[in-house]
């Protein structure tokens, strides 16, 4: 008894079957400032209407768009994709909770939501871009374009060219027919093998292999529109072979485009391996969905090319991307004979190399894989020079001219000005994005198949980001 008093008054009483005196609100268990309020709020100003337009009043009563939609936001934000997990925080998380209003959705109800909802998706990146834009909290001077490979949800041992399909699909025909001849001889043994069953159930190896036999047919449809020597993924076919995290695997290549303080505003997947196919259209969409004409655009040396310098310059824009020998170069100049130490002589359209000999134009070439128009100039005294061998290692010198090099040239001395260096150290703020996604949240791999959904679920992931940008800001 006096050690009970003791312990009475030292600690605090546990009671577990504890009443309440008024009856509980989850509204009492979340702080004012949590940012599921935040979230409930900017979902409350999404117009659902065309999700709601597809449910029907008969029958038992569904769960509002807007609350399985708040659910899936405060998962993606806090790293929570998973509709079980989602589902099982409803019964413990006050967060998820509150956001569910009590309610207990059953895993398959949020990942259907998902799943018929794709479209949708897009629409509300877009909305919650723009409210960032209202809250004063999307600068657009400059626009930094980067992008990130996400691991596909796809074996990669799965991955075959055409002749290796059509010899598996040769297999699965012979192990099909040895199947269902297999199961001939044995219909006689019918009531033995089935016991209660009708006996004319598909035997489970045979339905498997049927399985795999479509699957195969829908993989080997893919090579009609790409090259046969391709490896196309059985699991999913839109899956390409991508380098990421320093080894090549089935990945996609998630693109992004951020805002000057933090905000995606544009957001995609691919399966280009290349990220210089996607200059302009990230610069694009980026573009459409904040209704903003952006002035700079910051990006690494992997989206540069003649062909997006050309498109950036004819929209009035700012490029700060390095082409891919700036850096290699400064090493290369060392040499007194390389092609930078050349001087060009406009008035009469000729070069004069380091030993004063004229390097004169010769002829135009068109580079049919690059689709570059070049101009060839030619030094014809090369043979009686005797800096030959350590000018070129033909019989005459060439110095090859892109039409468009004058853009090239114009960039580089943008980005070696000491406004260019500051501004594009600025770019590196999209990696500690991407390392706060992939690293802290775990985003490294994706759930959903395909380029449709899997943009559906990059996009979720930057719904995630840009919501907790807002609390954070709201928080100030």
């Amino acid at each position: 008894m006096i050690y009970y008093i003791y312990v009475m008054l030292k600690f605090k009483p546990i009671n577990e079957e504890q009443l309440f005196l008024l009856p509980p609100s989850v509204q009492d268990f979340i702080p004012s400032n949590h940012l599921s309020r935040i979230i409930s709020e900017v979902v409350d100003s999404i117009d659902t209407s065309v999700i709601e337009e597809k449910y029907s009043h008969l029958g038992q009563k569904s769960y509002s768009p807007k609350l399985l939609l708040k659910l899936m936001f405060y998962g993606y934000s806090i790293g929570i994709r998973s509709g079980r997990k989602i589902a099982m925080a409803c019964e413990s998380d006050t967060a998820f909770m509150f956001l569910a209003n009590m309610y207990r959705p059953d895993f398959r109800t949020i990942n259907d939501f998902r799943k018929d909802n794709i479209a949708f998706v897009q629409s509300s990146f877009v909305h919650i871009v723009r409210l960032c834009k209202e809250l004063g909290m999307c600068k657009l001077g400059s626009l930094t374009i980067d992008g990130t490979k996400l691991k596909a949800n796809a074996n990669s041992d799965h991955s075959k060219t055409k002749s290796q399909y059509s010899n598996w699909l040769q297999s699965i025909h012979a192990d099909i027919e040895s199947l269902l001849k297999e199961a001939e001889q044995i219909d006689q043994h019918e009531d033995k093998l089935y016991g209660k069953k009708r006996g004319d159930e598909i035997p489970v190896e045979l339905a498997n292999k049927q399985k795999l036999r479509s699957k195969i047919q829908e993989a080997l449809e893919k090579f009609k529109t790409s090259n046969e020597k391709e490896r196309v993924n059985l699991n999913d076919t839109d899956a390409k072979f991508i380098k990421g995290a320093g080894r090549i695997d089935t990945n996609y290549n998630c693109q992004a485009a951020i805002s000057e303080d933090g905000i995606i505003v544009s957001a995609y997947s691919n399966n280009n391996a290349s990220d210089r196919s996607e200059t302009i259209r990230v610069v694009e969409s980026a573009e459409a969905n904040t209704n903003e004409n952006i002035t700079d655009i910051l990006a690494d040396s992997g989206y540069a090319s003649y062909d997006n310098y050309e498109y950036l310059e004819n929209k009035g824009k700012n490029c700060f991307i390095p082409d891919q020998q700036l850096n290699t170069e400064s090493d290369k100049e060392q040499n007194p004979y390389h092609r930078n130490h050349f001087n060009y002589v406009p008035e009469k359209n000729h070069f004069l190399c380091p030993e004063d000999k004229i390097v004169k134009y010769s002829h135009q070439s068109r580079q049919k894989k690059t689709k570059q128009e070049v101009s060839v100039y030619q030094c014809y005294e090369c043979p009686t020079c005797d800096k030959q061998h350590l000018c070129t290692k033909g019989n005459y010198r060439q110095i090859h001219i892109e039409r468009r090099e004058h853009l090239r040239t114009k960039i580089r001395e943008r980005l070696k000005s000491v406004e260019g260096k500051i501004k594009y150290v600025t770019r590196m703020r999209i990696e500690s994005i991407f390392g706060n996604l992939k690293h802290n949240l775990n985003y490294k791999h994706l759930y959903l198949k395909g380029i449709e959904k899997t943009t559906a679920e990059w996009q979720l992931i930057c719904i995630g980001h840009n919501l907790k940008k807002i609390h954070q800001f709201k928080m100030r």
